[in-house]
């Protein structure tokens, strides 16, 4: 951002003209408290990179002087959930584990956390902290203590989803592969993606990969067609992936987004055009569906996608069946309907207006006033 970098810059060019740190410190905790267009939030991490040694300290006494000010009526009392505090607590207890984390001060983290309590957050902070400290055993313990925590509450945004990859690679670190694996293939069980399986392979021998990818795959068969879909895209197992999109229900591919679908599509077209057909239908149903005509040029492009792979394939009468559900269910889309009709005739789109000769019209236009 442009501000930040300048007000960085600032900061650096008072530090080389060897300005007082107290004096600079100053003027960005006065900016920092007039900001009412945000143009200082969440900036405490650059500014605690950027300061040096002497401005770095007079910046975080400032958070832990109010810090210990304002949780000086809750000393002596039980831990509690960070929000469950006065916002002046939870609010400079935050900055400062943000300062924490640049400066890599575990030991100052931990006794922050002694405080105001631990959360799954501040475990995935402090494990990943010991993990670049090559600390693998603290770091694995604070990972497991994360995991544990997890289970107990509902920690909104204080809830960490880093926490179980953290623990698999530190697993891996300290030789126990095989407790590795056995964690990530649980979680991809439970929750079945392209990511879960990229996991899973980072931790599966070579000797045993077609093993573990046929599971793979047919677990997310049983379980999620999307996951399904994904994997067999990023793996391009056009075969297996083809022959299960044949044998899917309409509805169920139409419930999938764009992003997965289209990219599997265009691996199919090439040799499996039946399979990718079918998908662009879907991709144009469910545009139509939900009535957003805003986007109805992309649901013909779909089904003009699908007109010429189902003929490609010598499934005409799919492409006829097709036409039959769409003007059956939407023939009172007045805006999409009529150009639906063009392809169903095999009409061939107009080109599109060249710019220069929608300049000159244009000009043209303006100048005959």
């Amino acid at each position: 951002m442009f501000f930040q970098d300048l007000f960085l810059s600032w900061i650096e060019a008072r530090q080389k003209a060897g300005r007082a740190a107290e004096e600079t410190v100053g003027d960005i905790l006065k900016w920092m408290g007039n900001d009412d267009y945000g143009f200082c939030y969440d900036m405490e991490k650059e500014l605690a990179k950027v300061l040096n040694k002497a401005g770095f300290l007079v910046f975080r006494r400032h958070f832990q002087d109010r810090f210990e000010e304002a949780f000086a009526p809750f000393e002596h009392k039980e831990t509690r959930y960070i929000y469950d505090y006065p916002a002046d607590v939870y609010l400079s207890a935050n900055t400062l584990k943000d300062i924490h984390i640049v400066k890599k001060d575990v030991k100052a983290y931990l006794a922050l956390c002694e405080k105001v309590g631990i959360t799954p957050k501040d475990c995935e902070h402090i494990a990943s902290l010991q993990k670049a400290k090559r600390h693998y055993d603290d770091a694995l313990t604070w990972a497991e203590k994360g995991l544990k925590l997890e289970k107990k509450r509902e920690w909104r945004n204080q809830s960490s989803y880093e926490l179980t990859e953290i623990r698999q690679e530190l697993l891996n670190k300290l030789g126990r592969r095989k407790d590795a694996l056995e964690s990530a293939w649980a979680e991809f069980i439970e929750y079945p993606s392209d990511i879960g399986y990229d996991r899973l392979r980072k931790y599966i021998p070579k000797e045993d990969f077609q093993l573990w990818h046929g599971k793979a795959i047919q677990e997310a068969k049983k379980s999620s067609l999307s996951a399904f879909i994904e994997i067999c895209t990023g793996t391009k197992e056009w075969g297996v992936l083809s022959e299960h999109i044949l044998d899917v229900e309409h509805n169920k591919l139409e419930k999938i987004g764009h992003y997965t679908t289209e990219k599997a599509a265009k691996g199919l077209a090439k040799k499996h055009g039946q399979a990718a057909a079918k998908i662009y239908a879907a991709l144009g149903m469910r545009i139509i569906r939900k009535g957003k005509s805003k986007y109805y040029h992309y649901a013909l492009e779909h089904f003009r996608n699908a007109r010429k792979l189902y003929e490609k394939a010598g499934c005409d009468q799919m492409w006829l069946s097709l036409v039959e559900r769409v003007r059956q269910d939407h023939s009172r889309k007045y805006s999409f309907i009529g150009d639906f009709e063009e392809i169903a005739a095999g009409n061939r789109p107009e080109p599109p207006e060249s710019f220069e000769k929608r300049a000159k019209t244009r000009w043209k236009k303006q100048t005959s006033k």
